[in-house]
């Protein structure tokens, strides 16, 4: 099974995602908090992922749109990745 990560603004939007699939479309769901807090676009088209040098408390993801982003724990997570990427554009929020 595929891995869907549903990142949201408040808690409370995960009791609703859940209450909603579980009694209006009769999923079976299993939250599983993650320690994300931060998450960036990569801006530049050009970017090889799998040669980008990042954190080790960093995830590497697409989004719906197949647009690659990363994850992080930290502001300072976000700062090294720049730093040890010269070039990388990153955004905090998708277009």
């Amino acid at each position: 099974m595929e891995e869907i990560i549903v990142g949201v603004v408040g808690v409370l939007q995960f009791d609703v995602l859940k209450y909603r699939l579980e009694n209006e479309y009769n999923v079976d769901i299993r939250l599983e908090m993650l320690p994300y807090e931060y998450i960036r676009w990569i801006e530049n088209e050009d970017v090889d992922l799998d040669h980008l040098v990042g954190t080790s408390d960093m995830k590497k993801i697409r989004d719906l749109k197949g647009r690659p982003l990363l994850l992080f724990v930290n502001s300072w997570s976000v700062g090294m990745v720049l730093e040890r990427n010269k070039g990388l554009a990153l955004a905090e929020f998708g277009k």
